[in-house]
């Protein structure tokens, strides 16, 4: 599956993200084409704001508030979000690399052509979010909640997805060969598992749930 890349030439090198934030936050702009680089913040309220070209890099934003912001063409290269909230955001040609989101949250969230690479998101929360045209590699999300979600052209190339939370999510055409599903939560009905596509190992595995032994 091809997925868009973010477009960010021609960045301005960026003072500290927070005086930038606060400065556009009160005169309701935009983030435009900045790079912000090696910044450290924590707990600070960064959202309401569209994010349009514009790079994170190196940066720790841990427990920032997002909430409400949009994110187009964007990267976040070797950054840590852990505990931050991106809920009720719209993510368009976005790509996470060597992340680290542990905990992050992406409620009711709006999610395409978007990568996930090297990343380590385990117990981030996506309830309620759409993705589509989404590419997840060589990452970790164990523990993370895809509860009612609608996913669409969403590609698995090694990924942990131990105890994740799958309940009320379609997961027709998901093919999850090449990733670890190890307990993850499903409906009582385990209706979320009709044409999902799994491995001779892994349907073994997943046989408990309707009462079968594999030997």
């Amino acid at each position: 599956m091809k997925i868009n890349q973010p477009q960010t030439a021609n960045l301005r090198e960026a003072g500290p993200i927070v005086n930038q934030i606060i400065e556009l936050q009160a005169q309701e702009l935009a983030a435009e084409r900045l790079l912000f680089s090696s910044d450290y913040i924590s707990g600070e309220d960064l959202s309401g704001i569209d994010y349009s070209c514009v790079e994170f890099n190196n940066c720790k934003l841990l427990n920032c508030n997002f909430n409400k912001s949009g994110f187009t063409n964007v990267y976040f290269k070797y950054c840590d979000i852990s505990n931050c909230t991106f809920e009720n955001g719209y993510f368009n040609q976005v790509e996470f690399l060597s992340c680290k989101g542990v905990g992050s949250k992406f409620q009711n969230s709006t999610i395409k052509h978007v990568l996930f690479n090297d990343v380590n998101f385990s117990y981030s929360n996506l309830e309620h979010s759409k993705l589509q045209k989404v590419i997840i590699t060589s990452s970790d999300f164990s523990s993370a909640s895809f509860a009612e979600c609608i996913l669409k052209e969403l590609e698995l190339r090694d990924v942990t997805l131990n105890n994740c939370d799958f309940f009320k999510t379609p997961l027709k055409g998901m093919d999850f060969r090449e990733s670890r599903i190890d307990g993850i939560i499903l409906s009582d009905s385990y209706k979320e598992l009709a044409g999902a596509i799994v491995d001779t190992y892994q349907a073994a595995a997943l046989a408990h749930f309707l009462g079968v032994e594999v030997k």
